[in-house]
């Protein structure tokens, strides 16, 4: 399951997944940075919930007055939910 994928206009360019979340070695290479590297799924659907509020806010700080927008797949949806 992929917990939050970055896309241009040429397409995906990074991800975070179960290869991250259900590693076991000790290099992380997605863009969760390694917060979510062998954390399991519970703790990752946690931890990107709280990168996602930070690159979020930190995106509006860097282009005010720009407009934007994300895609959340529809079996994803728990990511984003208040509380």
């Amino acid at each position: 399951m992929t917990l939050i994928a970055v896309y241009n206009s040429s397409g995906c360019v990074g991800r975070c997944d179960s290869k991250c979340y259900n590693a076991t070695t000790e290099k992380c290479v997605c863009i969760c940075g390694g917060k979510n590297h062998g954390a399991g799924r519970k703790q990752a659907l946690e931890n990107t919930r709280e990168l996602q509020k930070k690159w979020i806010e930190n995106w509006k700080k860097s282009n005010p007055g720009t407009e934007w927008e994300f895609e959340v797949p529809g079996n994803q949806f728990e990511l984003f939910r208040e509380g």
